[in-house]
């Protein structure tokens, strides 16, 4: 029996939509600059392991952006959340997980300035505990960040169901001996189907 209901951030409670949000803000081949040399680079994940900051990523790659731009894109590096408004239709959807008694849970791959911002973010009012990859220098899909999740909270895996965005995180999760559903369609309707199916009552 699934217990526990455990969510990704952005591309799932929030709008982590990079590709987008440049385009909106500048020119199409100034927002592939930063795409590729900022927010795609393979640092940014070790930013959100914790290991690196937004601003060694800039400092690192401040040669390579347009001078007209820079300030604007220095900004947004150092705090993209601004830029991620959150799924209004997430926050009914929590809130009757909890109603039913079902615990929920954050496990994501995230900077560490998430800590200074979730006030901001209303569903995270409602979760019981979070795991944010920064805090502990492991990124999904490591096994690691799955067994901190489960001794940090005293889960036992096959009670809890892992939505995310990204199917390798998922996969990492079947792995872990959660259950899992991957979020990139979008549609909240689709994932009840399917938690009812897994019997979870919604």
């Amino acid at each position: 029996m699934i217990k526990n209901i455990i969510f990704d951030l952005g591309g799932v409670l929030i709008d982590h939509n990079p590709e987008k949000t440049l385009y909106a803000h500048f020119r199409k081949e100034d927002a592939d600059i930063v795409l590729r040399e900022i927010f795609r680079n393979p640092l940014w994940l070790e930013r959100d392991r914790g290991v690196v900051t937004s601003e060694d990523i800039l400092r690192e790659k401040k040669h390579l952006i347009p001078q007209e731009i820079y300030p604007r894109v220095e900004e947004m590096t150092n705090d993209f959340f601004p830029y991620m408004p959150p799924f209004e239709e997430m926050y009914g959807f929590v809130k009757e997980l909890k109603e039913k008694g079902y615990s929920i849970y954050l496990l994501s791959n995230v900077g560490k300035e998430f800590h200074r911002v979730k006030k901001e973010i209303p569903v995270l009012e409602l979760f019981d505990g979070f795991v944010a990859s920064s805090d502990y220098k492991v990124i999904k899909p490591e096994p690691e960040i799955y067994n901190i999740l489960f001794e940090k909270f005293s889960l036992v895996p096959k009670e809890c169901i892992f939505i995310d965005d990204v199917q390798k995180n998922i996969d990492g999760a079947l792995k872990a001996g959660m259950h899992g559903h991957c979020y990139s369609h979008g549609k909240l309707e689709i994932l009840k189907e399917d938690l009812r199916e897994k019997g979870i009552n919604i």
